[in-house]
């Protein structure tokens, strides 16, 4: 009895052993940093890894960045969101996934069906994007990549205390827009009566027939005559731009996100 006890005891621990090696092996295998373009110095690339990586249990999430020299002539959307499905779906609470393209010099984010609920497609190109921009532009790619990683990080925050997604359109302060009235009226006001002022040619009169002067002008009659009229409607032309320059929107799969050049 004692020899079978230990024969199952050790089983589970083999079997835990193997377990344990394939969990390892997924998390080593996909990284939350592949940095493809080698554009981040390895001390840099070791704590960046780490900040994302607390940002993921801290959440429940998946927070990548991934950097390539090139998407082989690929949309860059579309290479994203493939990338996401294959590697990064394993989140239960959603997953983003940030790609910079450097042949083309191209990024997006693309943020899968549950993320795209906690961060709004406006979101990823208004204040997301606004937080790393500068940095990725001007070559600071650690600096961009970590503050990509903090931005995500205050998102989710705000959705775990709200239940909603931050969403600025809804951020409308009526004090603010009442102050911003008063202080236009005031403004406006104060121009209008110093134009009036300093028009020489303008006088108070007691009554309206004293801005008339006199024996200036005869009118012996008078006829209205109307002619014609011709309107022509030219549309306005619209700006389009291929997909991996889009500013927002979905793709497929219920993808949402956004990108651009830098």
């Amino acid at each position: 009895m004692k020899k079978i006890f230990a024969i199952v005891t050790l089983l589970v621990s083999l079997l835990m052993g193997i377990s344990t090696g394939f969990v390892a092996e997924a998390a080593e295998k996909y990284p939350s940093f592949v940095d493809g373009a080698e554009l981040v110095e390895p001390v840099d690339k070791t704590k960046l890894l780490s900040n994302l990586r607390q940002i993921e249990t801290k959440h429940g999430i998946r927070c990548a960045v991934l950097t390539v020299k090139s998407t082989q002539g690929m949309n860059i959307r579309q290479y994203a969101e493939a990338v996401q499905d294959k590697y990064f779906a394993d989140a239960e609470k959603g997953s983003i996934l940030m790609v910079i393209s450097m042949d083309n010099r191209k990024w997006h984010i693309t943020t899968d069906k549950t993320m795209r609920t906690k961060i709004i497609d406006d979101v990823v190109t208004g204040s997301l994007k606004e937080a790393f921009i500068k940095d990725l532009g001007q070559g600071r790619y650690a600096a961009a990549f970590n503050n990509y990683g903090r931005k995500v990080d205050e998102l989710m925050t705000y959705y775990e205390k709200n239940g909603e997604a931050y969403d600025p359109s809804k951020e409308f302060s009526f004090g603010a827009a009442g102050v911003a009235a008063i202080i236009s009226f005031l403004i406006g006001g104060g121009v209008k009566k110093g134009m009036v002022d300093s028009m020489s040619n303008v006088t108070n009169a007691v009554e309206a027939g004293q801005y008339l002067k006199r024996d200036t002008f005869n009118l012996i009659g008078k006829n209205d005559r109307y002619l014609y009229t011709h309107t022509t409607v030219v549309p306005k032309a619209k700006s389009r731009s291929s997909d991996d320059d889009s500013g927002g929107g979905g793709g497929g799969g219920g993808h949402g996100g956004g990108g651009g050049s830098f």
